[in-house]
């Protein structure tokens, strides 16, 4: 059973920026009755390693969070959520699994967001990776984590679907805990922190689109149904869709 309790990291010791205040107010919001534990600088695991010790040192927090998030989720078991995601909808369904994680896009499981028991595999390896570095360098966690999943716990990282590996860590699509939806669990609004911030938001952008253009090629019919909106109704300018496509792609289906 995964306890009703919520960890994040927050190291640095500056006020909390806007979109962290509205997330964890959506946290608090959705699950008043759960345990909401800030991980900082005076509470934290700081010296279990090298990578960590020599992160902290040079103000590399969000890579800090990368090694507190593992032993935190290993010891205390919970929900892990970085500090840019909103909680939409209660999470009760999924506390009765093992271990839980999702898609951020196809190709990319996460852990901006995961769920286990205490003590679990899952927490306790992605721990361990880090207690095996002689020292700090930049690898994001999302990339330890995919390869992770796909070499030792059997998921398909190009398969955007529910998935059950192993140690009974169930993977989820992207459209439960990464895509902004109107109605999802869990919309990540990807600030960006690991290099520096994203004013833009192109990440965001980017997996949400994914999402769009995902839907449409896996719709069923989707052809007939684009060949009536482009020509029978004329509602969509086909030039502006074919706008959004690089031109040697469009050139390369042509030749082929």
């Amino acid at each position: 059973m995964i306890p009703k309790k919520i960890h994040y990291c927050w190291f640095g010791e500056q006020p909390k920026s806007e979109l962290a205040e509205h997330c964890i107010a959506s946290w608090k919001r959705i699950h008043p009755d759960f345990e909401i534990i800030e991980w900082n600088d005076k509470n934290s695991p700081l010296k279990d390693n090298a990578y960590v010790k020599d992160a902290y040192a040079q103000g590399k927090w969000a890579f800090v969070s990368d090694y507190v998030r593992s032993k935190v989720m290993y010891e205390h078991g919970g929900i892990y959520m970085d500090t840019d995601m909103e909680l939409k909808l209660p999470l009760d369904e999924f506390l009765a699994e093992k271990a839980v994680c999702g898609f951020e896009v196809k190709g990319v499981p996460y852990s901006a967001f995961w769920m286990a028991e205490p003590q679990h595999q899952l927490s306790r390896d992605f721990m361990e990776w880090y207690n095996r570095q002689d020292g700090f360098f930049e690898r994001i966690n999302t990339d330890i984590f995919s390869e992770m999943l796909e070499k030792e716990y059997g998921a398909n990282r190009y398969s955007d679907t529910i998935q059950e590996l192993k140690h009974g860590v169930k993977l989820f699509p992207s459209v439960y805990f990464s895509q902004d939806l109107p109605k999802n669990y869990v919309s990540h609004h990807f600030n960006g922190s690991w290099f520096g911030g994203d004013a833009e938001n192109t990440h965001k952008k980017m997996v949400n689109v994914y999402g769009l253009l995902e839907r449409l090629v896996n719709y069923p019919d989707a052809q007939k149904a684009v060949e009536s909106i482009i020509n029978k109704h004329k509602i969509i300018d086909v030039n502006a869709l074919l706008d959004l496509i690089p031109k040697e792609k469009i050139e390369a289906y042509l030749k082929g």
